[in-house]
Parts: C-alpha cells; structure tokens; sequence
C-alpha cells in the first residue's frame, strides 16, 4: 500500500536553528533505509521543502503502524499528515471494472 506524507515542524523545532541538534538529525535521517528494511517500509521519495519545515514522502509499506516508526524516527518533533495513495493505473483498472458491471 502507498501513501503520502506531509511533515511539518514549528520553526523552533527546525534543526536550523538548533545546529546542537543537527547531528542527530542527519544521523536519524542517513539510518533510514536501514529503519526501513527493519520495518518493511520502501522510500519512493522523501523531498524536502526548506525553507518551509515542511517535507513530503511516497512511502510503501502493508502496515501504517510501520509508517508511523519508520517517520517517528527522523529526530525531529513534526506533524504527520499521511494519505493512503493509488498509482493512476490502478485507478484507470477500477474505472474499467465499474463501467464494466454498470453496463450489465
């Protein structure tokens, strides 16, 4: 299952500004991929929007709880904002079979 990721952090949470902090946070965030293979958690992308303190995410995983430790993580005290998500392919495949039963 996919899903999409809002993070955001208040300004005084942003590691910026709390360069005492910033090792951590580049810590957590280079030992993702190894959370993720722990969890079961694929990274399709993670994008930053500085200077926004805000960052987005495509994620895969079969467990929102997995979702959940895998973001809770990164060592910064953020918002979560997450959508499950379905690529347009299959999409367009569950149109066909509804117009396909409605014909019937």
């Amino acid at each position: 299952m996919l899903f999409h990721v809002t993070m955001t952090h208040a300004a005084d949470d942003c590691p910026a500004y709390h360069t005492e902090r910033m090792s951590e946070v580049v810590a957590s965030l280079a030992n993702l991929e190894k959370v993720g293979k722990e969890l079961n958690v694929k990274a399709h992308a993670l994008l930053w929007g500085a200077p926004d303190h805000v960052a987005f995410a495509v994620l895969e995983a079969d467990d929102l709880g997995a979702i959940g430790r895998y973001l809770t993580s990164i060592a910064i005290t953020q918002d979560f904002e997450v959508t499950p998500v379905q690529h347009v392919s299959e999409v367009i495949e569950l149109s066909k079979a509804l117009a396909a039963r409605a014909i019937k």
